[in-house]
């Protein structure tokens, strides 16, 4: 059986993810989840939520999953990516689906180009560009 993990985002809750969850939910032999992160629940205050709940709910979660399943896939929207971030580093998902995470990739060669263009004409430099 596969598991599929589904971590909302900050201030969200699993509606947002509800037509994805709900196709995969069709799927046959698919177990999927997705839990509400503390702080985010109706009648909960989000000014109260930490981020070390948020780990353990997530982690509580992936958990929890793999005793039932043969693989665990991780998808996680915003904030909840990089829960799904932490939980692939840390246990074996199968598979690790990024929505709109909340992230800053590196890319050397764009950060080099970038750093050319903000010197470029400085005179205090000495560099010729």
């Amino acid at each position: 059986m596969i598991g599929c993990l589904c971590l909302h985002g900050f201030t969200g809750s699993p509606e947002e993810l509800q037509p994805l969850t709900e196709r995969l939910q069709r799927k046959k032999g698919w177990l999927v989840y997705t839990p509400i992160l503390p702080g985010h629940g109706v009648g909960e205050d989000i000014g109260e939520a930490e981020g070390a709940k948020w780990i353990y709910t997530a982690d509580r979660a992936a958990k929890e999953m793999l005793k039932h399943v043969d693989e665990l896939y991780v998808i996680g929207f915003s904030m909840g990516g990089m829960l799904a971030c932490y939980l692939a580093a840390k246990y074996p998902v199968k598979k690790l689906v990024l929505l709109n995470a909340a992230a800053y990739y590196v890319n050397r060669p764009q950060m080099v180009q970038d750093l050319v263009a903000s010197y470029r004409g400085s005179e205090n430099l000495g560099l010729i560009l």
